[in-house]
This record gives C-alpha cells, sequence and structure tokens, in this order.
C-alpha cells in the first residue's frame, strides 16, 4: 500500500508540473504576439519610445547648388552643365584640376 501511495504522489506532483509548464508556454505564446504585434507596427514602437513624427519643411533662401544639380544652365558652371557629375562615382572620377576650376567658378559668380 506505501507503494501505492507513492505511485499515486509521484503521478500527482508529474500531473501538477505538466500543468504548470503548460501554463507557462501559454503565457510565453501570449507575449510572443504581443511583441509580434508590436514589432511588426514601427510606427507604434517608436510612439511608445516617445519619439514623435515630424516634417521639416524645404528653406526657401537656399542659393542654387551645382553639387546638387539643381541649377539654372546660366549660373554657376559656364556653359552646359553636362561637365557638372550627376552621380557620387562620377565625382569620385573626376581630377584635382576639375575641382578645383568648379570652385574657382563658384568663387567668380558669387563675389
Amino acid at each position: 500500500m506505501g507503494e501505492a501511495n507513492n505511485a499515486d504522489r509521484l503521478m500527482n506532483v508529474l500531473i501538477t508540473k505538466m500543468e504548470d509548464m503548460d501554463g507557462n508556454i501559454n503565457a510565453l505564446r501570449e507575449e510572443n504576439l504581443r511583441l509580434r504585434k508590436m514589432v511588426s507596427n514601427p510606427t507604434h514602437m517608436l510612439k511608445k519610445m516617445g519619439l514623435v513624427r515630424s516634417i521639416t519643411p524645404l528653406t526657401e533662401d537656399v542659393r542654387d547648388d551645382p553639387f546638387r544639380n539643381d541649377m539654372n544652365p546660366s549660373s554657376i558652371m559656364k556653359g552646359d552643365n553636362s561637365s557638372v557629375p550627376l552621380t557620387n562615382e562620377a565625382f569620385h572620377d573626376l581630377s584635382w584640376d576639375d575641382i578645383h576650376e568648379m570652385a574657382q567658378n563658384v568663387k567668380d559668380v558669387t563675389v
């Protein structure tokens, strides 16, 4: 009778332990679902961090900049603007003489 009693106690302990583990797994599933919802919406996550969205208006009093290619044909560069590189790679291919000439042209126009 002692062995049957011990077996019953062992069975009850194992069942209780399994129920606790199942409850923990369910709690983890719920937490995982909440985290997935939070991560799936970056705007909501940034709002929780206290960051706010803002849009800075473009400035209106900025001169044309040949390096951004927002100039008209008669401005800073002599002749047409085909010599002004349009990409970073093209700027890297310029010689120092070309760069100094562009800088000098800008100085001549702005002075």
